[in-house]
């Protein structure tokens, strides 16, 4: 299977990607597993959280709740930072999820992303 994962923020800047990844159902969620440019990545897909790893090039854990303010740590080889994230909006649907969330620096937001993940076979 594959994911189709685009993204948009409030610089202008967008992305589209259809990555081939592995599927698992649990009783507490959905696992996705895969590979980009950025490393080796895994999406957990909960009832009230979705949660994005990555661990190569970028070394992230990104926590989105619903309404919640969560903390991330972000490295790659140049930088390593924190920052927090501000979910505002997290919808699930039947074949993957929408996400919207403000990255802030401190007390100074420095970005709107929005992100939606598309389940597809071919």
């Amino acid at each position: 299977m594959y994911l189709i994962i685009e993204s948009s923020d409030s610089y202008g800047e967008k992305s589209k990607e259809k990555v081939s990844c592995q599927k698992e159902v649990t009783p507490r969620g959905i696992k996705y597993s895969y590979e980009n440019e950025y490393g080796n990545c895994k999406i957990f897909v909960l009832k009230d959280m979705v949660q994005i790893t990555r661990k190569g090039a970028i070394n992230s854990v990104q926590v989105f709740k619903d309404g919640k303010v969560t903390p991330f740590h972000y490295k790659t080889p140049y930088t390593i930072s924190e920052f927090n994230l501000k979910t505002t909006e997290m919808k699930h649907k039947k074949e993957g999820f929408f996400l919207s969330y403000e990255i802030y620096d401190g007390e100074e937001k420095i970005n709107d992303i929005e992100i939606s993940i598309k389940e597809v076979w071919n």
